[in-house]
């Protein structure tokens, strides 16, 4: 058995660490307070977070994730979304002192080249149009191509 923590870079059930863990994972949502007001983050983006994560039917717990996720799990594996954020990153490294976790990647929203100018965004979306509109099966397929 294991469990799939769901974070709010990849709010959603098509990610494929849900698919990776298996039938019968646990899947969670960890409501942590105290980093939404370290980011001070606004009351419509604590609405925002907390509507998609009750939109998807799964156990929210409060508090710290590393302490949830190791008062929860055990013995068993963590599956979760690969994050930007180095909040997630060090807390992710820090469970894997003690557990197994496996950090999946989505493909992007955008497929665009290394050596796009990102200081405009106009610059930047005549090059990502092309990938944004195209239905993620054809990036994926294009991508393993």
């Amino acid at each position: 058995m294991s469990v799939i923590w769901i974070h709010e870079d990849a709010i959603t059930l098509d990610h494929p660490a849900v698919t990776m863990a298996g039938e019968g994972a646990e899947i969670i949502f960890i409501w942590d307070t105290e980093r939404h007001d370290e980011k001070a983050y606004s009351l419509k983006r604590r609405v925002f977070i907390y509507e998609c994560a009750l939109d998807l039917g799964v156990k929210i717990m409060a508090g710290h994730p590393y302490n949830v996720l190791r008062e929860l799990v055990g013995e068993q594996t963590i599956y979760t979304a690969w994050s930007p954020d180095p909040d997630y990153r060090e807390i992710i490294a820090d469970l894997r002192d003690t557990h197994e976790v496996k950090v999946i990647e989505a493909p992007g929203l955008v497929s665009v080249p290394d050596d796009v100018d990102t200081k405009r965004f106009f610059r930047f979306w005549n090059r990502a149009k092309k990938s944004a509109m195209t239905p993620s099966h054809q990036v994926l397929e294009s991508e393993t191509a």
